[in-house]
């Protein structure tokens, strides 16, 4: 699926979504804390969301963001779905593809066990750490974050950057944006970390 073909599906998605839970515009921003301009023109298709709004507008419709880019929404398609395999990277991480895992993954979900000491995770711009599960540790060079279940983490940068996961107790974690299409270059160690600007960190 191409850029457009991804965008015009999440519009339309938008659209029905709002239309099927009863809500204005006015209503969605307030629940969402977005501006009903800019949901307006995501409908339309005048603006690209970032992930961060994209993920306010989900939580303003009680609906996982990762809806928004699976392939098909309907229940049918999710259940094949979850019941595609993890594929266990290196001991002790299994990685979900959010999307296609042989094109273009748009987010990978963890599951990281307490046995690991720390996990390198590469991204490649602005990303969401969503700790669905247990609780996380994450740092990027000497800064540090502890993430607990419902707790956001949003990074942005300019440029590939590199971040340490610890799991306190098996944790799962979605890793949502501009990340690496594909596992092995999601955990690749041998990458060289750079600087990310400052992040903000949402609980729920």
């Amino acid at each position: 699926m191409n850029a457009d073909n991804f965008l015009d599906r999440m519009a339309e998605r938008l659209r029905r979504w709002r239309s099927q839970s009863g809500l204005t515009l006015q209503q969605l921003a307030e629940r969402s804390d977005v501006a009903a301009s800019t949901i307006h023109k995501i409908e339309v298709r005048k603006t690209i969301p970032t992930v961060s709004v994209l993920f306010k507008i989900a939580q303003g419709l009680d609906r996982p963001v990762t809806e928004f880019m699976e392939d098909d929404p309907e229940p049918a398609a999710r259940l094949q779905r979850r019941q595609e395999p993890a594929i266990e990277v290196e001991h002790g991480v299994l990685a979900t593809a959010i999307g296609d895992p042989d094109r273009d993954a748009r987010g990978w979900r963890l599951q990281i066990s307490a046995e690991r000491d720390t996990t390198p995770v590469h991204a490649e711009g602005d990303v969401l750490v969503v700790c669905e599960e247990g609780a996380l540790e994450i740092s990027r060079g000497a800064t540090q974050w502890r993430l607990e279940p419902g707790d956001v983490l949003s990074l942005r940068a300019p440029a590939p950057f590199r971040i340490d996961l610890r799991a306190d107790a098996t944790s799962r974690l979605l890793l949502l944006g501009a990340v690496p299409t594909t596992p092995r270059a999601l955990l690749d160690r041998e990458a060289q970390p750079t600087r990310a600007s400052a992040p903000l960190v949402h609980s729920a």
